[in-house]
C-alpha cells in the first residue's frame, strides 16, 4: 500500500511541475512580447525625436553665429573707438583733468599749511 501512495504523491508532484512550468512558460512569453512592444516604442520614440531635434539644433547655430557676428562687430567697434580717443586730444584732456586735480590739491594743502603757520604766531 505504501508504494500506491508513494506512487500518487509522485504523479501529483509531476503533474503540478509540469503546470508550474506551463505557468512560467506563459508568463515569461508574456514578458518578452511586451518587452519587444517597449522596444518597438523605444525605437519610435527616438526616431521622433531625432527628426524633430535636427532642425531645432540647426536654428540654435544660427542663432549662436548671428549673435557671435554681432559680438564681434561691437568689439571691433570698442576697439575703433578706444584707437580714437587715444589718439585725439580727448587723452589730453583725461590727463589735465588729472593734473589739474593734483594742482587744486597742492593748492589747498599749500593754503591750510600757510594758514596753520600763521595762526601758530
Amino acid at each position: 500500500m505504501e508504494t500506491t501512495h508513494l506512487y500518487h504523491g509522485l504523479t501529483f508532484l509531476s503533474y503540478a511541475t509540469g503546470i508550474i512550468i506551463i505557468l512560467v512558460g506563459v508568463m515569461l512569453t508574456k514578458v518578452l512580447f511586451d518587452l519587444s512592444k517597449l522596444t518597438r516604442n523605444i525605437d519610435d520614440t527616438t526616431t521622433i525625436v531625432k527628426t524633430e531635434l535636427e532642425p531645432t539644433l540647426k536654428n540654435v547655430n544660427k542663432s549662436v553665429e548671428i549673435v557671435s557676428g554681432v559680438i564681434i562687430k561691437a568689439d571691433e567697434g570698442v576697439k575703433k573707438v578706444k584707437e580714437m580717443v587715444s589718439k585725439t586730444p580727448l587723452k589730453l584732456v583725461g590727463n589735465l583733468s588729472k593734473f589739474t586735480g593734483k594742482a587744486v590739491k597742492g593748492f589747498w594743502t599749500g593754503l591750510s599749511a600757510a594758514i596753520k603757520m600763521f595762526a601758530k604766531k
